[in-house]
């Protein structure tokens, strides 16, 4: 035989149930705007990482001068290095400039990349990379390899 519940209690479990859908669909809403967010910080990750990348190889491109003085038909020399600006499409459209200033040192140039696009959120991102290039003869890189007499 069923005990009869007291008037009072009629309908808590409905309500209980309510408000448990409740607790879980607010949950679910941010899991769901957690992911959206987690997303677009994993796109910004990758957009930067390439934008590193873009900017170590244009400093490596500088570092590889073959010779000191420009002379005719060299486009890789010390003295042709200079301040620069373009635009490279890897999925995203990325602006390397480069700014090259004489410094205080004899024979180096200061060298600042930056590599500058929107992410897809519309937000301007950059990284940048400073360094002094030395104008040292690229032929005395295998000095230290020559052995002594």
């Amino acid at each position: 035989m069923r005990t009869p519940t007291p008037r009072a209690q009629r309908g808590s479990s409905l309500f209980e149930a309510l408000v448990a859908f409740l607790v879980l669909s607010l949950g679910m809403i941010a899991i769901a705007r957690l992911q959206g967010h987690l997303r677009l910080d994993a796109d910004v990750a990758r957009q930067r990482s390439e934008a590193v990348r873009l900017a170590q190889q244009d400093m490596e491109t500088l570092r590889g001068f073959a010779t000191l003085a420009a002379a005719a038909g060299t486009t890789r020399s010390f003295d042709a290095i200079e301040s620069t600006s373009r635009v490279v499409d890897a999925g995203t459209a990325y602006r390397i400039d480069r700014q090259i200033d004489a410094t205080a040192l004899p024979h180096a140039k200061a060298a600042s990349i930056t590599v500058g696009w929107t992410d897809r959120s519309g937000g301007a991102q950059q990284v940048a990379l400073h360094s002094i290039i030395a104008g040292s003869d690229p032929t005395l890189s295998a000095a230290l390899a020559l052995a002594a007499r």
